[in-house]
């Protein structure tokens, strides 16, 4: 069955509803699988969103859902066809209620933190980021040594040094600052997210030019490098994540917002 479902899932992935429908048969045709089985239920919603009967296949993942309460997967499948089809409220509630009921797993606590934050609900917002620092703070990645930490850094050094002669004058006084993972301070700013990968710190290169600007202390871009080994899977995508997000922080600085660098390619 697994490799049927396995296969279903490559299926859907490519925009082959023909292959979904092919394969959630042969699990349903199985005597371990079966139209009520997990494995049937998931395959059936993703055929029906690729026949674009949305609501259908939204009945089918809620249903998985209700039947399969315990299935972190699914509840996170049920969240995303909600936001899909722009049922923001609902897919928050339904993360919320699962990370309640799975109180030590990360992954629910920080979707409904995302969830909380596309409602504006600012204080479980923050409750469920705070969750998920609780979980991960003593927790090294997998992968801790995908890159030697001397290499981290001197990719972050690099990545600045290829920047052109004037931007690299305007940082001026900007300190990289490279830390495994947030500390408790991170939850006193307008940001709060545990699994962030940098963070700027410090007033836009605009202000420092203010008449009114006081220095208060160097301006500091922060890297967190817990939080970016988990999301690579090999050295090379460290050093490119470290790059970027070098970048994305610089970007900051000069005063870009989330869109424009988006529009660079450094989101």
């Amino acid at each position: 069955m697994r490799v049927h479902f396995d296969l279903g899932l490559r299926a859907y992935d490519g925009g082959d509803a023909d292959g979904v429908r092919r394969h959630r048969a042969a699990v349903g045709m199985l005597p371990e699988g079966g139209p009520a089985c997990l494995a049937f239920l998931a395959l059936h919603w993703r055929a029906l969103w690729l026949e674009e009967q949305r609501e259908q296949a939204l009945e089918v993942v809620r249903e998985a859902a209700r039947r399969f309460p315990d299935d972190v997967d699914t509840v996170l499948e049920l969240a995303d066809v909600l936001h899909d089809m722009d049922a923001d409220a609902e897919a928050a509630e339904v993360l919320m209620a699962a990370a309640g009921a799975h109180e030590d797993d990360p992954e629910l606590w920080y979707e409904a933190g995302v969830a909380a934050e596309r409602v504006e609900d600012w204080e479980r917002r923050l409750a469920s980021f705070k969750r998920v620092w609780e979980l991960e703070r003593d927790s090294e990645p997998p992968f801790r040594l995908w890159l030697p930490e001397e290499r981290f850094v001197a990719v972050a050094e690099e990545a600045i040094e290829r920047l052109p002669e004037h931007i690299r004058e305007a940082l001026g006084n900007v300190a990289i600052v490279v830390e495994d993972y947030p500390e408790a301070w991170i939850f006193e700013t307008d940001v709060a997210d545990s699994r962030i990968l940098g963070l700027f710190d410090g007033p836009e290169r605009a202000q420092e030019r203010g008449v009114d600007f006081v220095a208060t202390g160097p301006t500091r871009i922060y890297l967190f490098r817990w939080n970016i080994e988990r999301m690579c899977g090999s050295p090379e995508e460290v050093e490119e994540q470290v790059e970027i997000t070098v970048l994305h922080e610089i970007g900051h600085y000069l005063g870009l917002d989330e869109d424009e660098l988006e529009m660079r390619g450094l989101g």
